[in-house]
């Protein structure tokens, strides 16, 4: 595949046209921003070991993509028509807000806000537990309605915590979340996902699993373990 810059290209040639997943995708891998292991679990081929300490079979780096402004801008204005699909919750009056986790999240949570005429504001991860998110500087008023944006959603963990944050700690209850979470990809081990009650309009939606080392069947037949963000090209092969 012939490498294009993704920084030349204008987003309003995009404005009427809807992107597939696939299209979206081949910009991912014009930048070797995502992989997926090919084949059966070998000892030739490598696998993904993630900071976590476990093991994968495809990984997404989403920074490589939303690096570009004009992509970001892009890849914004299409989630927000791709969720206008699944949700008509969002209002037509009155005030829409994006909160979106931190930090990865939040430069395409901004964008989303701009495509969709909302206030954008991020949840925090706290001090002390960057595992826990907090919600504290800004207040979503009583009328508004609030839309969460991630870039990456892997489980439902970080997208469920910045929901329990807002709700907690926004002075005004209670706030009145779209049941829909945006994002731009999603990669759970099973589809459909189940997120009790709560699903997700993805751009690329990809089922990618994720193992204890002990019971990995790569790591099983000597398969070597690469970090992504550190040996990608012994990863990648090249």
């Amino acid at each position: 595949m012939k490498k294009i810059d993704l920084r030349r290209i204008n987003p309003k040639d995009y404005d009427r046209k809807k992107l597939s997943s696939e299209e979206i995708l081949s910009w991912f891998e014009n930048e070797n921003a995502y992989w997926a292991y090919d084949g059966e679990p070998s000892p030739e081929k490598p696998h993904a070991e993630l900071s976590s300490g476990l093991c994968t079979n495809g990984f997404f780096d989403c920074l490589k993509i939303l690096r570009y402004p004009n992509i970001a801008e892009i890849l914004a204005k299409q989630l927000f028509h791709h969720i206008m699909r699944f949700e008509r919750m969002i209002p037509m009056y009155g005030e829409l807000w994006v909160v979106s986790s931190s930090y990865s999240a939040i430069t395409f949570g901004y964008e989303a806000a701009r495509a969709m005429k909302a206030v954008f504001m991020m949840a925090e991860k706290d001090e002390k537990n960057p595992k826990k998110m907090v919600w504290r500087r800004m207040t979503v008023p009583e009328s508004a309605r609030v839309i969460q944006v991630e870039e990456l959603i892997t489980t439902s963990y970080t997208f469920q915590e910045v929901y329990r944050a807002v709700e907690e700690g926004n002075q005004i209850k209670p706030v009145y979340f779209i049941p829909t979470v945006a994002a731009l990809v999603h990669r759970p081990e099973k589809l459909p996902a189940d997120y009790n009650g709560r699903q997700v309009a993805a751009l690329i939606e990809k089922e990618v699993h994720v193992y204890k080392p002990g019971d990995c069947p790569y790591c099983k037949v000597g398969s070597p373990r690469y970090r992504p963000k550190t040996h990608w090209s012994e990863l990648i092969g090249r």
